[in-house]
């Protein structure tokens, strides 16, 4: 790539990026974290194997083109470089660990890195990187899981209240819980098990602010934990979503396996797409927690207060 090629690169992404900060801060008054993927080398392409996705998919959807698919064209450096310059307030990291260099310019800047990990070998690589947090992921967190690796993301699955106390023990840094806590009672266990802050997700998703579509918040205040799954059907990448017509028969027998990141995700964006604006949750990327049922269709605001209230009324300190 010419340096022209990456200048161009870098102000395509700083143009993004800065766009949201400045929409973001006209709507907050404080703070912000942003979070970026650690990028994995481009998997093989097996074409015959797609064209078998794309009949697949051509049944839950608009037909998927042939070319539907092209590399992405974001480059890493220059994401990097755009999320410091945009000066939040923490930066992190999910997928993997950032490299040296840019670890040490965002301490420059005096800006957090919170390292997700989804094990105690990720947390401690994580610490040893310089991590100022450890964001501790539980199998029970919708969306995608945060493992360094493809692999291990399905064969080291492990629950939040196992992996809160392990990785606690393991590190010096400040743990981060995160996955399946959607109200107070799960903040309250959380932090008597080491944490010293919560993340939340699922939790937030039927508040307006979130903005998602009507079948998918709906469907979530009726999610019990066993009617989420985890899958690769929507990206390539497991995640954790609530087990719709598409997810079930995307990993029934018999059905193509799931292309490698990011190509099922291009083969999959026209059935999202439709399906967000027809608001069908067959093909709705619905992302979930196990928790998912406990989400409130209120303001965040409301939401995030009310769970801290109860969890320091349980602790004893409310």
């Amino acid at each position: 790539m010419s340096s022209r090629e990456i200048a161009q690169r870098f102000l395509l992404e700083l143009r993004k990026i800065s766009a949201w900060v400045e929409a973001f801060k006209r709507a907050s008054s404080g703070g912000f974290h942003m979070n970026l993927w650690i990028p994995e080398p481009l998997p093989t392409r097996d074409p015959a194997h797609e064209r078998a996705l794309r009949a697949f998919l051509s049944s839950w959807g608009p037909a998927v083109l042939e070319t539907c698919f092209e590399p992405p064209q974001a480059d890493f450096r220059a994401q990097c470089q755009a999320l410091i310059d945009a000066g939040p307030t923490v930066i992190s990291s999910i997928m993997g660990l950032f490299p040296p260099e840019v670890v040490d310019a965002m301490t420059a800047r005096g800006i957090r890195w919170f390292a997700t990990a989804t094990t105690v070998e990720e947390a401690r690589m994580g610490e040893a990187a310089g991590a100022d947090a450890i964001v501790a992921q539980g199998a029970e967190a919708g969306g995608h899981r945060g493992a360094f690796t493809a692999a291990a993301a399905g064969q080291k699955a492990v629950g939040l209240f196992s992996l809160v106390p392990a990785i606690a023990d393991a590190v010096r840094v400040p743990v981060v819980a995160a996955g399946g806590i959607a109200d107070g009672r799960g903040v309250a266990a959380a932090l008597t098990l080491g944490a010293s802050a919560v993340m939340v997700g699922t939790a937030l998703l039927r508040t307006p602010e979130a903005a998602i579509a009507r079948a998918w918040a709906d469907a979530l205040a009726h999610t019990q934990p066993e009617d989420t799954t985890l899958t690769r059907a929507f990206w390539g990448r497991l995640g954790r979503a609530i087990r719709t017509a598409y997810v079930a028969a995307a990993d029934a027998p018999g059905a193509p396996e799931p292309a490698p990141y990011p190509v099922q995700r291009a083969l999959t964006a026209a059935m999202r797409s439709d399906a967000a604006v027809r608001n069908d949750l067959a093909g709705l990327q619905a992302w979930a927690g196990q928790s998912a049922r406990l989400s409130r269709a209120e303001p965040a605001g409301i939401v995030i207060e009310t769970m801290w209230r109860d969890a320091l009324r349980l602790l004893g300190r409310g």
